[in-house]
Formats: C-alpha cells, sequence, structure tokens
C-alpha cells in the first residue's frame, strides 16, 4: 500500500509539471493624459527570432487584459492603440515564473514617438447587432464627406446618387450622437454635408421603434440606421464648408454647411442652390405629383448611365434651392430636444423616349412613346423632438413633424402602339397640367414609459397620430386614335378636381413581465383608427357653353373609408450573454367600410389575421455573430382593389375591382452573418432575406387590340430569395482594402393574361470587387467593377424571355503635394446588351480636375472641373414587370466646366482657426486621440432593441 502511495504522489508531481508548460501574460493599460482605460487596445506576444504571432487578445473595458496558454519562453509583448506610441516589451514565462503580471502599463500619445512602429486600432468591432468601424482606420481625400469615408467601409456602399448599402441593405436612418438628423427619414443630410475628420466611429444597425428599445421585444418596425459618432475632442468649436461656383453653359453650383458645437448643444446651418443636378438630402413627394422618369412598378430595374459630376441624381435637368435648420441642446437636467426645419424648391425638366413590349396571350404589342415633363415642387419639412426623463421611473417622448407642398407638374407625350406583325393598333397624343397643394402629419409621436420597482417590470403608452390633405386640379387634353378593328378617334377635354384627407390613430399599451432572471414576457394591446374621404371628380368639355360642366362618371371616383383594428400581442423572450431568443403572435380583429359615393355601392369586409414573429441572435465570439428572424403579416385588399367599379384616366387602360378577394399572407424569413478576424483584419457579411406569399393579390388583365383591363384576383406561386455575401481583407504593401461583394435573386409571381396563367421569373447574378486605398497623406484611390447578368422567364409567351448583361467599371483618384497642388479625376465606363434596338448603350464618363489649396493653413481651394469630358452622357433603364419589358431613354447633362471656390472651417476648444491641415490624416500636435472603444462625440447612442439589457 505504501509503495501505491508513492506512485500516485509522484503521478501527481508529474501531472503538475505536465500541467506547468504553460503560463499567463497580464497588465492593464492607462493613458498618461486622462488616466483612462483603453479599451479593445491590441496585444500581441511574438516570437523573438521571426515576429511570428503566438497569442492575440484586445483589453477589456477597464483595459485589464489577461492572455493564457502561453507556452514557456522569452517573446516580445507588443501593446497598440491607435493615437499612441506602441510598446515593444521583452516578457518571460517559466516555471518559477508562470505568470507575467505587468501590473499597470501607461501609453503616451503618438506624438511623444519619435521612433516606435505604430499600428492602428482595430478597424471594425461586432457589438450584437451592431457593426462598428472606426473612422481612423480609412482615410480619404481633401475635400471629402462622410459618404467617401462609408464608401471606403467593407461591406458598404454609395451609389452615384448618394444612396448608401450595407451588407446589401438599404440605409434608411441616419442619427448623429445617436439623435435624429433633419429628421430620420434622409440619410444624405448627414453623409453629403459631414466632413469625416470629425466622425470617430460609424456604427450601423437595425433600428428599432421606440416603444420596442424600452421593452426590449422586437415589434418588427425595423430600419436600417446608421450612427454617425463625433469625435470628443470636437464637442466645442466651429466646423463647415462655403462653396461658390460657375461654369459653362449657364450651370452654377453653391453650396454652403456650417456647424456649431457647444457640449450638448449643435446647431446645423445647410444651404445650395445649383442646376446640375446635385442634391445633398432625398426629395419626399407627399403628393404623389412630379414629373418624369417612370416607374418600375415593383419589377427589376436596370439603369445604364444618367449623372453629371458624379453626385447627380440622375435622369433629367433638376435646379435645386434648398436650406436647413439643425437644432439640438438639453433644456434642463434630464429633457433633450432637437428638431430640424428644411425648405427645397426643385425645378425638374425631363425628356424621355420608351420602347415597351407587353405579352398579350400568344402575342405581344409594342409601344413607342415620348414624353417632355416640366414640374416644380416646393416643400417645408418640420421635425421636433422631445425626451424627458421627468423622474427616476418614469419618462416621456415627443416627435411632432409636419410637411407642407406644392407641386405644379405638367407633361405631354406621344405614344404608337402596333401588334406582333407591325400594323398600327392605336395611337395617342395627350397633354396634362395640374395643381397640387398639400399638408402630411406623418406618425407624430408620443410615449408615456414606466418603471416598476421590480426590475424588468414596465408598462408603456405609445400613440401615433398621422393625417394628411391634398387639394388639387387639373387639365388633362388627349387625342386617341384607333386604327383596328375601324378606325375612329377618342378625344378627351376634361377638367378634374382631386380632394384627399386620411386621418389615423394609432394607441398602443404594452406591459412586461421578468420571469426568473433572464426571461421576460410581453402583453401588448393595439388599436388602430383609419378614416380616408377621396373625391376625384372630372368633367368634360361642353362645347354648347364652352364650358366643363359635363360630369363624367367613368373618371371620377369618390369614397370614403373607415376602418377599426384591434390586435393583442404575447411574446416571450431569454437572454443569456451567448444568444437572444424572442417569440411572439398576435390576433387582429379588422372591420372596415367603403362607399364610393361616385357609384353608391358600399363594400364592407371584416378579418381575422395572425402576425407571428420570432427573433434569434447567437454570438460566437466579440467579433462572430449570427441573427435570424422571422415574420408573418397579413395584408388586407385596398379599396381600389375590391371595389368592382370601372376607372380610367385615358380610356385604353382600364381598372376594375374584386369584392371576393382574399387577405394575403406573407412568411417573411432574414439571416444576418458577421465575422470578423482581428488578427488578419478579414471581414465576412452574409444576409439571406426570403419571402413567400400565400394568396398573393396579383393582376388579372384582359387585352385586346384597342383596350387593356386589369382586375386583381388572389394567386400563389409568388416568392423571392436575394443572398448577398461580402469578403473583405486588407492588403498591406499597398496600404488598401479589397472587397468581394456578390448577390444574387431569384424571384417568381403570377398574373393572368387573357384567362391564361403565366409565371415571371426573374434571376439576376452581380458581383462588385472594390478597391480602395488607405493612405494617409498624398494619393487616394478607389476602384469597382460590377457586372450583372438578368435573366426574365415567362411561361405564357417565349417570345418574352431575355437574358442582358451589364457592365460598369468605376475608378476615381486624387493626388496632392504638401504644398496644396492637387488633380484628380472620376471615370466609369457603363455597358448594357440585348436590350431593344436603340437602347443598346456603353457610356464612357469622365470627369477631371485640377486645384490648388492654399491660404495659411490651405483651407481655401479652388478647382476647374470638367464635367463628362469625352462628351457621352445618356441614361438608359430598362424595368421588367408582370407582362411588360420596358427600354427608356432619358435627357442627362453633357458636357460643362465648372470653376468652384471652396473654403473650410475648423476651430476647435485649444486650436486656433483652421489648425488641422485637411491635406493631413494626423492630428495636430497636443491634440488628443479619439478614445478608441468608447463611444466619442457630444453623446452615446440611446438605444436598446433585443440585445439590450432587463432594464431599458
Amino acid at each position: 500500500m505504501k509503495h501505491i502511495f508513492t506512485l500516485l504522489f509522484l503521478a501527481f508531481l508529474s501531472g503538475q509539471a505536465i500541467a506547468q508548460t504553460d503560463g499567463t501574460v497580464k497588465a492593464k493599460l492607462i493613458d498618461t493624459i486622462g488616466k483612462q482605460s483603453l479599451k479593445d487596445a491590441s496585444v500581441k506576444i511574438l516570437g523573438i527570432k521571426d515576429s511570428s504571432l503566438v497569442a492575440f487578445g484586445l483589453a477589456k473595458d477597464d483595459g485589464s487584459f489577461e492572455i493564457k496558454n502561453v507556452p514557456f519562453g522569452s517573446y516580445t509583448l507588443r501593446i497598440s492603440f491607435y493615437g499612441y506610441t506602441t510598446i515593444n516589451q521583452r516578457v518571460t514565462i517559466s516555471e518559477t515564473v508562470p505568470v507575467a503580471d505587468l501590473g499597470t502599463v501607461y501609453l503616451q500619445g503618438e506624438e511623444h514617438d519619435l521612433a516606435g512602429v505604430t499600428v492602428t486600432e482595430s478597424p471594425i468591432k461586432i457589438k450584437k447587432d451592431t457593426v462598428e468601424y472606426s473612422a481612423s482606420a480609412f482615410h480619404t481625400k481633401p475635400n471629402a464627406n462622410v459618404e467617401d469615408l462609408i464608401n471606403k467601409m467593407p461591406g458598404m456602399n454609395v451609389d452615384k446618387n448618394g444612396n448608401v448599402t450595407h451588407q446589401g441593405e438599404a440605409v434608411q436612418r441616419a442619427l448623429v450622437n445617436g439623435k435624429r438628423y433633419f429628421g430620420d427619414s434622409d440619410p444624405k443630410m448627414a453623409t453629403k454635408n459631414l466632413p469625416p475628420d470629425v466622425v470617430d466611429k460609424i456604427q450601423v444597425f437595425d433600428d428599432l421603434s421606440d416603444q420596442a428599445k424600452f421593452t426590449g421585444f422586437d415589434d418588427g418596425n425595423r430600419v436600417k440606421t446608421i450612427n454617425i459618432i463625433t469625435k470628443k475632442d470636437k464637442s466645442t468649436g466651429y466646423f463647415g464648408r462655403a462653396v461658390a461656383g460657375a461654369g459653362t453653359a449657364g450651370v452654377y453650383d453653391e453650396n454652403l454647411n456650417l456647424h456649431r458645437m457647444n457640449g450638448n448643444q449643435q446647431l446645423s446651418l445647410l444651404a445650395q442652390g445649383n442646376d446640375d443636378n446635385k442634391q445633398n438630402f432625398t426629395p419626399q413627394d407627399i403628393l404623389g405629383g412630379g414629373g418624369g422618369g417612370g416607374r418600375g412598378g415593383g419589377g427589376r430595374t436596370i439603369t445604364i448611365g444618367g449623372g453629371g459630376g458624379g453626385s447627380s441624381t440622375g435622369p433629367g435637368i433638376t435646379t435645386t434651392w434648398a436650406g436647413g435648420l439643425n437644432y439640438r441642446d438639453v433644456w434642463g437636467k434630464n429633457t433633450d430636444a432637437y428638431g430640424s426645419y428644411f425648405f427645397n424648391s426643385q425645378h425638374v425638366d425631363v425628356d424621355q423616349q420608351s420602347h415597351q413590349q407587353a405579352l398579350i396571350s400568344d402575342s405581344s404589342q409594342f409601344t413607342d412613346a415620348s414624353q417632355h415633363s416640366i414640374s416644380r415642387n416646393v416643400s417645408h419639412r418640420i421635425n421636433f423632438n422631445i425626451e424627458s426623463k421627468l423622474d427616476t421611473v418614469n419618462s416621456i417622448v415627443f416627435r411632432p413633424n409636419i410637411t407642407f407642398q406644392n407641386s405644379t407638374p405638367n407633361a405631354s407625350s406621344t405614344s404608337s402602339t402596333t401588334g406582333t406583325n407591325g400594323s398600327p393598333l392605336y395611337q395617342s397624343i395627350n397633354n396634362t397640367s395640374s395643381n397640387n397643394t398639400g399638408y402630411s402629419i406623418n406618425n407624430s409621436n408620443f410615449q408615456f414609459r414606466h418603471r416598476f420597482q421590480k426590475r424588468g417590470r414596465t408598462i408603456s403608452l405609445d400613440m401615433n397620430v398621422s393625417a394628411s390633405a391634398n387639394n388639387g386640379d387639373g387639365l388633362n387634353y388627349a387625342v386617341n386614335s384607333f386604327f383596328s378593328p375601324t378606325t375612329r378617334i377618342d378625344t378627351i377635354n376634361q377638367h378634374y378636381v382631386d380632394s384627399f384627407s386620411s386621418f389615423s390613430f394609432n394607441p398602443t399599451l404594452s406591459y412586461t413581465e421578468p420571469l426568473g432572471k433572464n426571461q421576460m414576457l410581453e402583453l401588448r394591446y393595439n388599436y388602430t383608427y383609419n378614416h380616408n374621404n377621396t373625391i376625384n371628380s372630372t368633367y368634360d368639355f361642353n362645347n354648347g357653353n364652352h364650358g366643363f360642366t359635363n360630369f363624367d362618371s367613368l373618371f371620377s371616383n369618390s369614397y370614403k373609408f373607415s376602418s377599426n383594428s384591434n390586435r393583442v400581442t404575447l411574446s416571450y423572450r431569454i437572454q443569456n450573454p451567448k444568444f437572444n431568443l424572442s417569440v411572439g403572435s398576435g390576433l387582429q380583429f379588422l372591420d372596415f367600410n367603403s362607399d364610393n359615393t361616385t357609384k353608391n355601392v358600399i363594400v364592407a369586409r371584416s378579418y381575422t389575421n395572425i402576425t407571428p414573429n420570432a427573433v434569434f441572435q447567437y454570438s460566437f465570439s466579440r467579433t462572430k455573430s449570427l441573427r435570424i428572424f422571422y415574420n408573418g403579416n397579413t395584408g388586407t385588399p385596398s379599396v381600389a382593389q375590391l371595389q368592382p367599379i370601372p376607372t380610367t384616366t385615358d380610356s385604353i387602360n382600364f381598372q376594375v375591382g374584386n369584392p371576393n378577394l382574399k387577405p394575403q399572407f406573407t412568411h417573411s424569413f432574414r439571416l444576418l452573418y458577421t465575422n470578423f478576424d482581428v488578427v488578419t483584419q478579414r471581414v465576412i457579411f452574409a444576409t439571406i432575406n426570403a419571402s413567400t406569399i400565400v394568396n398573393d393579390i396579383q393582376s388579372s388583365i384582359v387585352q385586346t387590340n384597342t383596350r387593356k383591363t386589369s382586375t386583381y384576383v388572389n394567386l400563389d406561386g409568388t416568392y423571392n430569395v436575394n443572398a448577398y455575401f461580402s469578403y473583405g481583407f486588407p492588403i498591406k504593401k499597398i496600404k488598401s482594402n479589397l472587397n468581394f461583394n456578390t448577390n444574387a435573386t431569384y424571384s417568381q409571381s403570377q398574373s393572368i393574361v387573357n384567362g391564361a396563367s403565366d409565371y415571371t421569373r426573374n434571376t439576376n447574378l452581380g458581383e462588385t470587387i472594390k478597391l480602395t486605398t488607405n493612405l494617409k497623406t498624398n494619393f487616394d484611390m478607389n476602384f469597382s467593377s460590377t457586372t450583372n447578368y438578368t435573366i426574365i422567364r415567362n411561361t405564357l409567351q417565349p417570345t418574352l424571355n431575355s437574358d442582358y448583361y451589364t457592365q460598369t467599371f468605376t475608378a476615381d483618384f486624387t493626388a496632392y503635394t504638401n504644398t496644396g497642388w492637387l488633380i484628380a479625376s472620376e471615370f466609369s465606363y457603363q455597358f448594357s446588351g440585348n436590350h431593344a434596338p436603340g437602347y443598346n448603350t456603353s457610356v464612357p464618363l469622365l470627369n477631371p480636375s485640377v486645384a490648388k489649396l492654399f491660404g495659411k493653413t490651405q483651407a481655401a481651394e479652388i478647382r476647374l472641373t470638367c464635367f463628362d469630358a469625352l462628351n457621352q452622357n445618356q441614361s438608359v433603364t430598362r424595368v421588367a414587370s408582370g407582362n411588360t419589358i420596358t427600354d427608356s431613354r432619358t435627357n442627362v447633362l453633357t458636357r460643362y466646366l465648372l470653376l468652384t471656390f471652396t473654403y473650410n472651417l475648423r476651430q476647435f476648444a485649444g486650436q486656433t482657426p483652421n489648425q488641422k491641415n485637411p491635406l493631413q490624416g494626423a492630428f495636430p500636435p497636443g491634440m488628443r486621440p479619439p478614445g478608441g472603444g468608447r463611444d466619442g462625440g457630444m453623446g452615446n447612442i440611446m438605444r436598446g432593441g433585443p440585445s439590450g439589457g432587463f432594464n431599458p
């Protein structure tokens, strides 16, 4: 027995010896200036001989790090953080000293470093449902804006019109330091008017409604959002830019943006005037007016060309005068207030030619048309927000907003339709003019929130009110000539009066109850009331009394509509450090009544709907996550789809409702995967969106040589699948980032054409390769290549089948010297083939420029630019929708010269005016770099959502 214990004791000592072949390195990092912890600083254990990576880690929230399982031996410990001197220190781990505890390590600012090697901060961080980009890791050219910065970030893209996408999905909202900027529906207001050198971080996430963020339960109202966090050292001072430009052919371009920051108080002034299609905002049309361009009707749309100087809104010639003011401040100790006013006046001149092929059973019709439209739109947008904490348990949010608009569209068009054999069927000449005035109060919100003493128990009341009104009148004159089966001419000479008013009231009461430590239950009740009153009265010209006195019931359609909805939803949520799961379902009871006062037809319906939903989020690690969403939504038919009344606007195209329509039900599935390797800086984004519709409401078309009548039916077989994959990595030797973006879409829908079922199947395959440089000084370049291949298939008539290919190359470079000279050029080449004859095109666009920066701090610039130097600009669009394929060509800006003067203002506390050289990427002496890893700027992002805690 004695020998047995001896052997066990020796085995234990042996095991201890084996277990002690590796050790631990730990320390706590503090900066020497603010004595603050340096969260997410990079810590590497490197081999002494070859600097090979042995282990890697990041500092925690308090700046501490602990790297375990490091084999015994001697190594180089490298600690790096953006803006600080890199520390290289030798550490030894042995059997006698298995833990190398360095205690507190102080990092000095980079300005004290004379010969050290600097490794920048990790450019991307994954924070559950948020992707965060460090602005300092992406360098831009002089006089850039935030959209230039965003376009360099992996997984993000900005098109020529300034529209931002992330992981293939459109960004719909932009916040600045967690607060809405000029309202919440126009990201361009921020991305086109803010400079990148004041930005610390860009965050991207699916923003939830105020109530969902408070309760922690997703209500399905998600908005793809970017949050622009400004640098802490820019919290007091002024920055902005003024541009004045004039060019050949009467072209002018004036722009001003000025921003004042004083801690919590922020004030922004924007103004612009030009006639070269540049818009630093998104036009909003609440009246449905305007002119030019046409729409795709939800089909597949491919646009080639368009654009004047690289920031054009596209086809047509647009003259813009706009300006606005954004305000934010803290009123008292617990109240945030912010709001904006924006004015926009646009004059749009559009010339368009189009060729359309329409399916009619076993034959086709071909329509060639030309249109000229001139429209003027004037709008005023007013937004305001008040967020107040009444006490420790009660708070309120109030968000009123209103838009006023006046539009005067005028258009003239001619069209000619032929059959398959080229025989003429009918011809139309049309002239319209109208004047519309209206207002819209859209989702003005008031919310009351209360937290009970028990953690996680809350109650909230959310009330939304919407109202709108539109009054207009116009003239419609058309001559329609029919050639088959007999020749006849119809003349339309009408005056119409339109009036529309609506009101909706939508209160929601929500109660949450915790079930244990990490579980919660929500009970939600929602009531919705809608009332609409539409008056559409059309009067034909009476030759007898020379006035518009004959009421035309066929062209008129007036009705009153009201609906009441009651919905109860029960949801369950569980959360732990690794995953979140939320599931729920609602039951909705809907009643509505439509009274057509023109035809004396009443349609009343009652529906019972279900609204299931589920959200699952899983964090594999700090840099790898998966999110899965499911939603089931019921779509009820609209009034126009239900009313069994024939209506028309041109005596050629007629619409008739179907009172026997059933509600449609949509199953939606969404998956998002994010993976970032902090060592190699490789990033992977993957997104899958899929949906299928049961009892889809689709068109049933009866088309003859002279008339087209559309009604609505319930059909199955509608689904859509979209997959997006992005892979990016840095190329260190040339200091660039390379990104591959793959997109694949497949969709199917069914319609009825002359009693026969027709399935339309669209497939699109796209690949974008984007290379962006990341140099700090003297040179900036971006290159991208986008290939798209589209396949359209129709089961009823194979002659409508088509495959077409588009290819786009874009490149821009800027080279500049320390003395202020700058040369730049933007070039794009777009090709599209297999369109209708006359609509195949290749568009090479070249926009070279030369500039000189001058002044004491080189804050001023004078630049000469030639837009469309090759004089080849044009715009061609293809739209595939339902049983039609339409090719169109629209006028655009062509070659002109533009001379601009630009002045950049930068003045912050502790700096002399414009101390920061706009040509340099480094910080001026004495300026503290941004505190990486911490939310910068004047305020932290205020949001919760599914990944938030149980005490919002």
